[in-house]
């Protein structure tokens, strides 16, 4: 991909500028916000369409709680706006198996590392996209943590893109030897956090925490006591395996709402006030109730339906 500058779009809002808005007028607020995101989804787009190549692999990464899946899916429908056809690939599929990954010093399989995927079997596959525009995807069943037997043939026209997801998506395991120009790398991410004055009433690690917290607590029968208690496991996973490689990326998007705090509240006070003050994450979760309590509340039935915010909430357009 023809290299442009990486930056990304920051907004210069503060605790006060967002609490007096959310008052006033909430529904500009989130419209704002909806709106600088697809337009930014819509830029990277533009530069897809404009390119020479006729297929194009969109490498797309980021770290836990930013919204990869749902930005992938905007992006799809920015490019079949643009007459651009599209499949997306998540490289869950590619898992190895329980059976066939390394372990953790406690024993437990390390799904984390890029080698529990089949990393052959990725190249192989995003080869044969490229040169002949169809490949036979594996599918991984979760229920039985392997390979499923159940396989899917892709077929790709002239002028189409694949969008493949992923928290490894950047590892350059998986562009090396790649044409340069036909593949693009977009890195996803919270990349600011929210301000009163100078200190942080949170961070952006914290604003995907609580992300994390409500979806999986709704979704993935998640207690919030047990997310609190892994999220520096998850943290410390990214560090090691996403964060490197976000500078290689071509595009940066920040998948900051900067309103979410108005409307997450509504969803995690409720988890956070159940944890005992006993429990090793108490404290924790007292910061983040006392900071989730300084935002004033906006209605969820304003958030559009194809909103990242519904990604974690529920209640959205979007199939994940």
């Amino acid at each position: 991909m023809t290299d442009y500058l990486n930056t990304y779009r920051r907004y210069a809002y503060d605790l006060e500028r967002i609490n007096k808005e959310a008052r006033e007028e909430p529904e500009k607020l989130i419209q704002l916000n909806e709106k600088l995101l697809e337009t930014d989804l819509g830029f990277i787009a533009d530069r897809l369409y404009e390119a020479k190549e006729d297929r194009h692999i969109v490498l797309l990464s980021g770290p836990s709680g930013s919204g990869k899946t749902t930005c992938a899916k905007k992006l799809a429908d920015e490019l079949k706006k643009r007459d651009t056809d599209v499949v997306q690939i998540s490289m869950d599929d590619f898992y190895l198996g329980t059976d066939k990954v390394g372990r953790l010093p406690d024993g437990s399989p390390d799904f984390e590392s890029v080698s529990a995927l089949d990393i052959p079997l990725i190249k192989k596959t995003m080869n044969e996209l490229l040169t002949n525009g169809e490949c036979i995807m594996p599918k991984y069943d979760f229920t039985k943590s392997m390979r499923s037997d159940m396989t899917k043939k892709i077929r790709l026209e002239k002028s189409s893109a694949v969008i493949i997801e992923g928290i490894h998506a950047l590892n350059p395991v998986f562009s090396e030897g790649m044409p340069h120009e036909s593949v693009v790398k977009l890195y996803v991410s919270v990349k600011q956090g929210i301000k009163n004055s100078e200190d942080y009433v949170l961070t952006n690690r914290e604003l995907r925490l609580i992300r994390r917290l409500v979806r999986d607590n709704s979704y993935r029968s998640v207690e919030p006591e047990h997310m609190l208690s892994m999220w520096d496991s998850v943290v410390g996973g990214e560090k090691k395996y996403i964060r490197p490689y976000r500078y290689t990326s071509d595009f940066t998007v920040n998948s900051i709402h900067i309103y979410e705090p108005c409307i997450m509240k509504k969803y995690a006070l409720g988890l956070l006030g159940k944890i005992p003050s006993e429990n090793p994450v108490s404290k924790q979760a007292q910061h983040l109730m006392k900071a989730l309590e300084k935002f004033e509340d906006i209605d969820p039935d304003l958030i559009p339906l194809n909103s990242l915010i519904r990604e974690f909430i529920g209640g959205g357009s979007y199939y994940y």
